[in-house]
């Protein structure tokens, strides 16, 4: 089967600023590959901080920009890793922020892996939508390829 992306031909359904959740808000479950037991939570995070994963269970609450340089391993979902820090199976929590068109979030995670949920983003989704969308009062930034 293939599939074609199809540029953006009404931009109207983009937004223009930068969003984040209006409060807090927190699920558990257990981690898909690791079977550990996991409380997320969703924080608002300022304009221009990205998506971070902070790992709450380690000393220090070390934490992890969600950024390609911080791709470690793709073998059976995403992780992501800065200094001793690691975060797996993080693709669907992601799909939800691309989804819903989040920019800047603190996720704080007590163990190694979010909950899996139903195996899909919906789960977060959902919890996202629960806890409100706002946008921020700063510009998006989007990449434009030129052909």
């Amino acid at each position: 089967m293939l599939y074609f992306v199809q540029p953006v031909t009404r931009p109207e359904l983009m937004y223009q600023k930068q969003r984040t959740v209006k409060n807090e808000i927190s699920m558990s479950g257990v981690g898909l590959h690791t079977g550990n037991t996991c409380t997320l939570t969703f924080k608002p995070a300022p304009p221009d901080t990205g998506i971070r994963f902070e790992r709450t269970d380690l000393d220090g609450h070390p934490w992890i920009i969600a950024d390609i340089d911080h791709v470690v391993d793709v073998s059976r979902g995403t992780t992501l890793e800065h200094h001793d820090a690691k975060v797996h199976t993080v693709e669907h929590v992601l799909a939800a922020f691309a989804g819903l068109q989040l920019d800047n979030m603190i996720v704080e995670l007590d163990s190694n892996e979010p909950p899996v949920g139903d195996g899909s983003a919906k789960p977060y989704v959902d919890c996202l939508l629960k806890a409100g969308i706002e946008d921020q009062d700063v510009d998006k930034f989007y990449l434009e390829i030129d052909t």
